[in-house]
């Protein structure tokens, strides 16, 4: 194996170390390097073995680090096989990484806090049924397609509707009392209270139990610092969703209505609590806007009606998108983002890239 290496023909340890660098824990979204999980390399001829230390023994993911390790090692001129030899890490190393992480528990996790680079996105109507919640996770399916790093909060306790709409059912892991958002199908990460109870239990909580919930879930989840928190607020401008915005004061308003006067006028006060917590309202969604036809593909405003104009006029903001409405739209697991390409998916696109281009202002502290 001597003249081997002399021969410059493989890798040696500091170059396997070097591409794992590249490899990233799938729930931490940080390499293997820095979290201190890589243990060991040995390498015999083509062969390498590499050490892993999980931070749970029962880690749901271990089958995709195994394949990332081996998918990226095997770039490495030489290496004929990958072979990972997981391990646990001892209750001081986990804890340590946790902290490491997550900087205590004594406040909001850093990508709320208004130091951090991270931009949330409150999505906010008056009422049920206008397609808030297909709103907050096409928006941020079209942030993700356009680059941006993304994750979504489902505050909306009693509606909680993320998980279906994503096929993203199971729990999510918890290592020391650190929550870590569960990843759906497509990529997009979240955390709901829905995936904490079975499919179809109504959680029956008053307010101050539901606003301690939405605290956790602000506090001891990893969230690490993406560019945007899509958050689906709880409708209409009760003591939840008033807390909500008062405990993320730097967060942005996405305010969504439907054409008709009646969803219009319940969208203002919803506006206007949000100006009232001192957020800042950036835009408008009209969503069921209208219909195409199939056949000329002529506009059909099939509720009538001017209800986005009208919110944006009393906000004193703009109409960022109109969505369609498109007859295949089935409600049903994982079936809930618009196809990319299709005319939702497009109108999402462009109020992505609107938001995406605005300068954020630094909020005022009111005395």
């Amino acid at each position: 194996m001597a003249d081997w290496f002399r021969r410059g023909g493989g890798p040696d340890e500091k170059s396997i170390r070097e591409a794992l660098k590249d490899v990233r824990d799938p729930e931490i979204g940080r390499d293997l390097v820095s979290l201190n999980m890589v243990r060991g390399v040995e390498i015999k001829g083509g062969r390498v073995k590499v050490g892993i230390a999980l931070t749970t023994a029962g880690c749901p993911l271990r089958h995709r680090i195994t394949q990332d390790v081996r998918e990226r090692l095997m770039m490495i001129e030489g290496v004929r096989e990958v072979e990972v030899d997981f391990g646990v890490m001892t209750d001081q190393d986990r804890q340590n990484l946790m902290n490491s992480l997550h900087g205590g528990k004594t406040e909001l996790a850093p990508a709320f806090r208004d130091e951090s680079k991270t931009r949330i996105i409150a999505v906010v109507s008056g009422k049920g049924g206008v397609g808030k919640s297909t709103v907050a996770v096409n928006l941020a399916a079209a942030l993700d397609r356009a680059g941006h790093s993304v994750e979504i909060l489902d505050a909306d306790v009693h509606g909680a509707s993320v998980p279906v709409m994503l096929g993203a059912l199971e729990k999510p892991n918890v290592v020391d009392g650190v929550i870590f958002p569960v990843e759906s199908p497509t990529g997009l990460k979240f955390i709901s209270m829905g995936n904490f109870v079975s499919e179809g239990q109504a959680i029956i909580w008053r307010a101050p139990i539901v606003n301690k919930a939405l605290t956790q879930l602000m506090r001891d989840v990893y969230w690490d610092e993406p560019d945007f928190i899509i958050v689906d607020m709880p409708p209409g401008t009760g003591d939840v969703a008033l807390t909500v915005a008062q405990m993320i004061p730097k967060a942005e308003a996405l305010v969504v209505t439907t054409p008709q006067a009646d969803a219009a006028r319940v969208a203002m006060k919803a506006g206007r609590m949000a100006v009232q917590a001192h957020l800042r309202v950036i835009g408008v969604v009209e969503n069921m806007s209208y219909a195409e036809c199939p056949e000329c593909g002529h506009e059909m405003r099939i509720f009538g009606g001017d209800g986005g104009e009208r919110v944006a006029a009393e906000l004193g903001s703009r109409i960022l998108g109109r969505i369609p409405i498109l007859p295949d739209t089935t409600g049903e697991p994982g079936r809930c983002l618009f196809e990319e390409g299709s005319s939702p998916a497009r109108a999402f696109d462009e109020i992505a890239a609107g938001i995406a281009s605005m300068k954020v202002r630094k909020r005022i502290q009111v005395l």
